[in-house]
């Protein structure tokens, strides 16, 4: 969907499914269309219903669990670079605005982002895309960001742990242990484990997992097929992808695919 900044439409439908806690790298905006979800994030928690739209910062971390009757979404994945430029140009910000608040009730950015998944089904042309797009990120900028941007926790997190971080980013394909994770960083084992979590709020077992997921949401975008996506991505095999992309992603790969935009 390169016409559309590289952005990602998709929609869903979950009743039982729980995402346990994780990030993603691109600014996320949604709409609960039925039902509701109980969403929380290090700064509140609390159920977005029926009308809500949902706002997600780049590496925020956040965990969801459906309300009784599960919840129907559409939602918009946004690169922060979109942010950025649409920032710079509109309002003159050079750094990144961070959302203020993860639930907001606004009709007219949740009619602007159903009109867009709308288009995306037709033919129209990619300057109206572009321009409705740009038109939704002006109205968040305005309205529900602020132009401080949050601290960056690799800038600031002990040297250790950005090393740790590092090799799991670079060695997604390995089985690193704690142990090795010990010698690389040269903090004894529980002292890293405590550190890291502090730091990065999970163990460095789910954030492999996570970093792993990542790559193949990557791959797959590039329509590279399952099984290659699954060895490149550091997954024992393709059933193992299914299963660890489905818990954070809340689809399997192939849906996925199939579901965006």
């Amino acid at each position: 969907m390169a016409d559309l900044y590289d952005a990602e439409l998709l929609k869903g439908a979950y009743f039982d499914h729980r995402y346990p806690w994780h990030t993603h790298e691109e600014f996320s905006l949604g709409i609960v269309l039925a039902g509701g979800v109980f969403l929380q994030t290090l700064r509140s928690s609390g159920i977005a219903k029926r009308g809500s739209f949902v706002l997600i910062n780049p590496d925020e971390l956040h965990s969801g669990r459906p309300d009784a009757g599960g919840w129907l979404c559409r939602t918009l994945h946004v690169h922060p670079d979109v942010f950025l430029r649409v920032a710079r140009d509109n309002f003159g910000i050079t750094g990144l605005p961070v959302f203020t608040s993860p639930v907001v009730e606004d009709l007219v950015l949740s009619a602007s982002l159903l009109e867009l998944h709308r288009l995306s089904e037709t033919a129209c042309s990619a300057l109206e895309r572009q321009s409705r797009i740009t038109a939704m990120i002006i109205r968040l900028l305005a309205q529900h960001t602020s132009a401080i941007q949050l601290p960056d926790s690799r800038f600031n997190e002990p040297v250790a742990i950005s090393v740790a971080r590092t090799y799991l980013d670079e060695n997604l394909s390995d089985k690193v242990t704690l142990d090795d994770l010990s010698r690389i960083v040269g903090l004894p084992a529980l002292q890293l484990l405590r550190a890291f979590r502090q730091t990065c709020g999970v163990t460095p077992h789910v954030y492999q997992l996570q970093a792993r997921v990542r790559k193949a949401h990557k791959l797959l975008k590039s329509g590279v097929g399952l099984a290659e996506v699954a060895i490149a991505s550091g997954f024992a095999d393709q059933p193992h992808l299914t299963r660890v992309f489905k818990s954070i992603m809340g689809a399997t790969p192939g849906q996925y695919g199939r579901g965006r935009g």
